[in-house]
């Protein structure tokens, strides 16, 4: 699974730690972008980097429709034919939502 905004080093197939957004007051690497301010320095991050509020909305409610579906489908058993609710599931619909 291709993480969103993770780059992978070409040659040694390793996650570039590197990669991303960086704080422009203080270059800390940005690793919640749902936190609007820099938890290094504390600057208000710029929009295109952090989430805004409709975004982080967006995330959410996928998040409790995914949670709620999963807790469905552990009830009920294994529905035959069904996909199961995965990992992969989840990014989709999040980088889906928020269109980044």
């Amino acid at each position: 699974m291709q993480i969103p905004g993770a780059n992978m080093d070409s040659q040694s197939g390793a996650l570039d730690a590197d990669a991303g957004p960086h704080c422009p007051a203080c270059g800390f690497r940005v690793f919640n972008r749902r936190y609007p301010k820099c938890e290094s320095c504390g600057a208000e991050l710029p929009a295109d980097i952090a989430y805004t509020a409709e975004e982080r909305h967006r995330m959410r409610v996928a998040e409790e429709a995914i949670a709620l579906e999963v807790a469905r489908q552990s009830r009920s058993g294994p529905v035959s034919g069904a996909a199961p609710i995965g990992d992969d599931a989840l990014m989709s619909t999040i980088v889906e939502s928020t269109g980044r």
